[in-house]
């Protein structure tokens, strides 16, 4: 994947992504995708913030729709997109809700969300502004 030096997503993280999960999905011969990372640091799903604004330049609607369309609509579902199993490695990592720092989540998101992972996590991820730990989803990958 193209990791930022900034430990950080940015656009192109985005695009391997959603390429990697749209391959998946669209060859029989892929059965399921394993996300992991061999970095021993924690990575950052803070955003490489000027690959963005120029990223939401070059569109013609508000900025926190331009915003929300480049990173939660893109890259933050690509797996739930997927068709195929997606497993992570996720023991000592953590995950932050988008609420938390005032960024709703766009309809497409939400209907996502709602359909594959269970209510209380969902509302969770949501509204609380908690951080979720890997022991919070009931799909384990060792």
């Amino acid at each position: 994947m193209n990791r930022s030096k900034f430990n950080a997503v940015s656009i192109g993280l985005l695009n391997d992504l959603e390429q990697a999960f749209d391959h998946a999905s669209k060859n029989d011969h892929i059965k399921g995708v394993h996300l992991r990372s061999n970095f021993s640091s924690t990575f950052s799903a803070g955003l490489v913030l000027f690959d963005m604004h120029e990223r939401c330049a070059k569109r013609h609607q508000p900025i926190i729709d331009k915003f929300v369309f480049d990173t939660i609509n893109r890259g933050a579902i690509a797996p739930l997109r997927c068709s195929k199993l997606v497993a992570c490695s996720l023991d000592g990592h953590a995950i932050g809700a988008e609420s938390s720092v005032g960024v709703p989540f766009p309809t497409i998101s939400l209907e996502i969300m709602r359909h594959q992972l269970e209510p209380q996590l969902v509302h969770r991820l949501i509204f609380d502004a908690n951080i979720t730990s890997s022991n919070d989803f009931s799909i384990r990958c060792e």
